[in-house]
């Protein structure tokens, strides 16, 4: 667990999302939501499972003064998302992150908003990178 990410699974991830798109929940909760997103539909006992190991790897807190218990997130989803790709990134792509780019600009159906907004970050991080705004290297008038 570097840097105290716990190491959540695919199938956790699937509840994570789930609970960080409804802020709190039961297990009926989430159960209800995985067949609403379709997919398997999971039994009441393995969705408990997961949530109860993730509440052991303290990425769930758990409401025990409530019945049902109700979960929380403990971990923010920018947190495990960012750290699910420098994972991916390092195994798939050996730390190459402009490979990584290229790759998807190439092989991913993304939309014109999609490469707008590629374009716009990649513009907002060499700006930082030279140490400013636009508006401050524009000319004098």
């Amino acid at each position: 667990m570097p840097n105290g990410m716990p190491d959540i699974t695919p199938a956790e991830l699937r509840i994570m999302k789930v609970i960080w798109r409804l802020g709190a929940g039961t297990v009926r909760d989430v159960r209800d939501a995985l067949v609403r997103d379709g997919g398997d539909a999971p039994a009441y006992t393995t969705v408990m499972t997961l949530m109860n190991q993730l509440a052991a790897k303290c990425a769930l807190h758990v409401d025990r003064e409530r019945q049902p218990f109700v979960y929380r997130p403990a971990v923010r989803r920018e947190k495990v998302l960012g750290y699910r790709l420098q994972q991916f990134l390092n195994t798939v792509f050996d730390g190459q992150a402009g490979e990584l780019v290229l790759r998807l600009v190439e092989e991913a159906d993304l939309s014109p908003e999609d490469l707008k907004r590629i374009e716009a970050r990649i513009e907002q991080r060499e700006q930082s990178e030279r140490g400013g705004s636009p508006e401050s290297r524009e000319e004098p008038s």
